[in-house]
């Protein structure tokens, strides 16, 4: 078999591998294999991208991009749901048998303990990896929009909300704490009722109190514990255009405060506002004030 150049260090990897169970071991002299053949030319195959296989391909992956934790973990999360889609993406191993691109894909395998079916390209040259991963990167409203749904972008923000109370207990505009877009594009199509209680949330004046996905948000959890979706309707209505509202009352205060600090709010601050000002509009109280505490958001009151 041809030898291939490989760094010192990387050789030294590669050989501790050999000397490890079988199954990576196999996958080694498997890849060896592939990389020799490649010396005439690239070869394309699609091939189950396995654990011991991603251990392989890692073990010969210097200089490259810093890993990311929150992507290995969802692409895990993803590959253990049955939610990671053969999409073409290819894995590319240089003619020099490094790994030019595929080291999240393999940490996610890895993660996961799944096998995965990908694309394998064997063969371009190691500079090339240097012009990877230049286009936009799709987010999960661009998904939903693709798939003919619309207001997208707002549905999306709004999904991302409903899965993190459900989840987490409270809202979160961090990475870590989100959904992946396979979790977003599963809820959308088994929870139609959060795209209609987007529908449900005027454009005009929405902004000024949080956003529309953060009403829809509102909306949909008050109409599940709500016996009836007016007053879900009635509530944001009074929320956004402060229509019918006395001096003392808690959609009223939230409103002013909201208001006055748009654009200073976190998303979970201000979920917290419209739930304490809900529970209070509820039990008939006049207020002053509410608090926002952080953390968990308060359970909602029917």
């Amino acid at each position: 078999m041809q030898e291939v150049a490989e760094m010192p260090s990387e050789g030294k990897q590669i050989k501790a591998l050999r000397t490890m169970n079988s199954p990576d071991r196999n996958a080694s002299l498997w890849l060896d294999d592939q990389i020799a053949r490649a010396q005439n030319g690239v070869i394309t195959q699609v091939i189950d991208l396995t654990p011991p296989l991603a251990r392989v391909l890692l073990a010969r992956n210097p200089s490259n991009r810093k890993i990311s934790q929150n992507i290995v973990e969802n692409y895990a999360r993803d590959m253990s749901n049955g939610a990671w889609a053969f999409n073409g993406e290819p894995i590319i191993v240089s003619r020099a048998g490094l790994l030019n691109d595929g080291q999240h894909r393999c940490e996610g395998v890895i993660a996961s303990e799944a096998t995965i079916q990908t694309i394998l390209v064997i063969g371009t040259e190691r500079a090339s990896r240097l012009t990877l991963d230049q286009g936009k990167m799709r987010m999960a409203g661009d998904y939903l929009g693709m798939n003919g749904h619309a207001d997208s972008v707002a549905l999306a923000a709004a999904t991302k909300y409903v899965w993190q109370h459900s989840n987490l207990g409270m809202l979160s505009g961090l990475s870590q704490f989100s959904p992946t877009k396979s979790e977003v594009l599963d809820l959308v199509q088994t929870t139609p009722t959060i795209a209609e209680s987007l529908k449900s949330i005027p454009s005009k004046g929405s902004d000024s109190v949080g956003g529309r996905s953060i009403l829809a948000f509102l909306h949909w959890t008050i109409t599940r514990v709500s016996s009836n979706k007016t007053n879900a309707d009635v509530f944001i209505d009074s929320l956004v255009n402060g229509s019918n509202l006395g001096l003392r009352s808690p959609i009223l205060y939230a409103r002013n405060r909201l208001m006055a600090n748009r654009g200073r709010l976190k998303p979970n601050e201000k979920a917290e506002l419209m739930f304490r000002a809900w529970n209070a509009h509820r039990r008939g109280d006049k207020v002053a004030s509410l608090p926002i505490n952080g953390g968990a958001l308060p359970t909602l009151e029917r």
